[in-house]
């Protein structure tokens, strides 16, 4: 009897010791669980896509120095059931708890990219470069459509299909356009009143001509007044457009007569869409052009990036000339 007292007084003790001991394990792991932190020492950028499971969030996270301890990341998975995330782009801060990364994971939580849309020339530079900085792959911006995109730098999802991106767009477009008034400037003496649609195909053409924002409300008079006269806007910038060669420096009379819609030597009126996106300066140059006589202008002699302008036509010759001396001087074909 005593000998099966003893017996069972060291099966509890055992018993015992073994609860504390595994009570003191799964303590001791939910503490590593609740204070593990990431890896790494400064911002790290996740980028995670759509098939992903749990086990290739581990191995994103490893490769991504911000997890160390893959089993442990496991434990932790499993305790919150992962069993997958949310795709998205995750912005990870220095030493961030592991635990709450897990969460926001789960729950899509992610951060914004900041997204810069600059003077593109094409829709399909526009869509290459949308395709390179977000999710998905197939965006296709067509060029009767161009126009509404605004030069800027926004904040977006990287998961934002092209649909939700283009509404966005067309919402921008409809927010600023509404702001440029069109009764004043040389706007109000048109025959046919610029469109806002118009008003940013004339903008890009403002915007391949020149870089100085103080000579474009002059470039922009001059287009004016030629519409304004049923003249052809003979802008230089539509003949690149047209050639497809952008890096053209001095066009030549096999340039001028390539065939195209976007070729103001050949075809009267504005081009059919920008032939870039042009920048605010250039809109409101547009927008908030000044009356004036000129009818014609040419790059200056001084190759500065200046311009001269004219009113007459000898005039205009006479800046020309010396503007292509200027040329032939530099041996620049």
């Amino acid at each position: 009897m005593k000998l099966l007292q003893a017996y069972r007084k060291t099966v509890l003790r055992t018993f015992l010791l073994v609860a504390i001991l595994a009570l003191l394990a799964i303590g001791g792991m939910a503490f590593m669980c609740l204070n593990a932190t990431t890896s790494n020492t400064e911002s790290v950028r996740l980028y995670l896509p759509t098939d992903d499971n749990a086990l290739a969030a581990r191995d994103t996270l490893v490769a991504n120095g911000l997890v160390d301890d893959g089993p442990l990341f496991d434990l932790m998975a499993r305790t919150l059931k992962l069993d997958g995330w949310k795709p998205g782009s995750y912005l990870v801060e220095p030493h961030t708890p592991v635990f709450r990364l897990i969460k926001r994971l789960t729950r899509g939580q992610q951060d914004p990219i900041r997204l810069t849309i600059g003077k593109f020339r094409l829709p399909q530079q526009l869509n290459e470069y949308l395709d390179s900085k977000l999710m998905h792959n197939d965006f296709d911006i067509p060029l009767d459509s161009f126009h509404i995109i605004r030069p800027n730098t926004y904040e977006f999802y990287w998961t934002v299909t092209p649909e939700h991106f283009r509404q966005r767009m067309e919402k921008q477009w409809k927010s600023e356009s509404e702001k440029w008034e069109t009764e004043g400037g040389m706007l109000s003496t048109l025959r046919s009143p610029l469109s806002t649609r118009d008003i940013v195909v004339l903008a890009s053409i403002v915007e391949e001509e020149t870089n100085n924002n103080a000579e474009k409300p002059l470039i922009a008079s001059v287009y004016l007044n030629r519409l304004k006269r049923g003249m052809p806007l003979q802008a230089d910038p539509t003949v690149k457009y047209a050639v497809g060669d952008f890096a053209l420096r001095r066009i030549l009379n096999k340039h001028l007569a390539t065939e195209s819609p976007f070729n103001t030597y050949l075809h009267t009126g504005l081009p059919p869409a920008p032939i870039c996106l042009p920048s605010e300066s250039s809109v409101n140059a547009v927008v908030n052009a000044p009356q004036t006589d000129y009818i014609y202008f040419c790059a200056s002699d001084k190759m500065d990036g200046t311009h001269r302008f004219a009113a007459t036509l000898q005039e205009h010759q006479r800046n020309a000339d010396a503007f292509h001396r200027a040329l032939n001087q530099r041996g620049i074909k």
